[in-house]
């Protein structure tokens, strides 16, 4: 997939002409970024979702999930995963439907409750994550250990407030 639609440096410096503080060398840096983001994401995803059915969020949920073997509130979960408690809810509710999670009472906050991956559920990750890994290692791998450090600088300044 490749955009077509990108603006020329000539209608940039157009505009720039109008709003002096548009960089066009900056937008089209930012537009390439957000390019090869779609590109990455959907060669990673499109496998996600054709062999397990699985989108990128749940994935994610599911990856922190993994991490925490005894289990999260659902609430650390929602903000480890920057998705709403009640996305969090939803997807909690269709995991533990499937067989894929358990939600328990907090032992230590009876209050509380606690989300953890069922049996099936880790070993459907131990499943997934190593050709996930190994998809995402690929692709990196067209980029030196060098490169990859300052990629991860550089889009590490650039996401910054």
């Amino acid at each position: 997939m490749r955009f077509e639609a990108f603006p020329t440096r000539e209608e940039l410096e157009e505009h720039a002409r109008l709003v002096p503080e548009i960089e066009p060398s900056a937008v089209l840096a930012m537009l390439r970024i957000s390019q090869a983001a779609e590109i990455i994401r959907s060669s990673i995803n499109d496998v996600l979702t054709k062999q397990y059915h699985l989108s990128q969020g749940k994935l994610r949920v599911m990856i922190v999930l993994h991490q925490n073997p005894e289990g999260i509130a659902p609430s650390q979960l929602a903000a480890k995963t920057g998705v709403t408690r009640a996305t969090i809810t939803t997807m909690v509710k269709r995991m533990v439907r499937d067989g894929l999670a358990t939600v328990v009472i907090d032992q230590e906050d009876k209050r509380g409750k606690k989300v953890s991956l069922t049996a099936r559920g880790r070993q459907f990750m131990d499943q997934v994550l190593p050709g996930h890994y190994l998809r995402i290692s690929t692709l990196m791998n067209r980029l030196s250990e060098d490169e990859q450090a300052e990629l991860i600088r550089l889009l590490t300044k650039l996401s910054q407030p």
